[in-house]
């Protein structure tokens, strides 16, 4: 087996013991969550914004007035609003939830430490076990360098919980590519020429 080979199966292996982890009540809780705000305001830094981007603009996709944290047309949150912080492992992410809780809207963490100062915070919280920091007894060890595994397995544990929304909204793929921006031009460059 080659090492590329070798390094894909034991990733892919981390993924599946990761997202395989989470416990269905957690899922359920977080979508109820989300079905019911007024709103949905996600945070998250460096890489694991690359996720919270993903996440938010399906959640628009979906019709649901969701907003990525600090973004310029981000407005303001309250009761009945929903912040959801991917990973939750930050001063800075920390200190967005206490505004949430001040202002009284409803704050989850899809965390990696449900025993954090942070986790504490929250109304609840989805455990999402990858490494983070690496050598703790609660984290999902991996090969990859720092918090990588959480990063990506974030991402796609997103991308389930969307498909999970739709099933629960009744919302098809089709009324969802109705609302995907129309200004990028890919439905007229991907026409097949004769």
């Amino acid at each position: 087996m080659s090492e590329y080979l070798e390094l894909t199966t034991k990733i892919l292996n981390e993924h599946r013991q990761v997202l395989l982890d989470v416990k269905d009540e957690e899922v359920e809780r977080l979508l109820e969550a989300v079905a019911e705000a007024r709103s949905v305001q996600v945070f998250g830094m460096g890489r694991m914004k690359c996720a919270v981007r993903a996440f938010v603009m399906r959640l628009m996709h979906m019709g649901l007035d969701a907003h990525v944290v600090y973004d310029t047309t981000c407005p303001n949150i309250g009761p009945g609003d929903l912040l959801i912080v991917n990973c939750a492992c930050t001063t800075i992410g920390y200190t967005v939830m206490q505004f949430a809780k001040r202002l009284g809207a409803n704050v989850v963490a899809i965390t990696a430490n449900r025993n954090s100062k942070a986790a504490k915070l929250c109304d609840f919280t989805v455990s999402l076990r990858g490494q983070v920091h690496g050598g703790r007894d609660y984290e999902i060890p991996s090969v990859q360098p720092m918090a990588a595994l959480f990063e990506q397995a974030i991402f796609i544990f997103e991308d389930i919980v969307v498909q999970l929304l739709m099933k629960k909204l009744n919302i098809t793929a089709q009324q969802m590519a109705k609302r995907h921006t129309n200004l990028d031009g890919y439905m007229d460059f991907n026409v097949d020429e004769n």
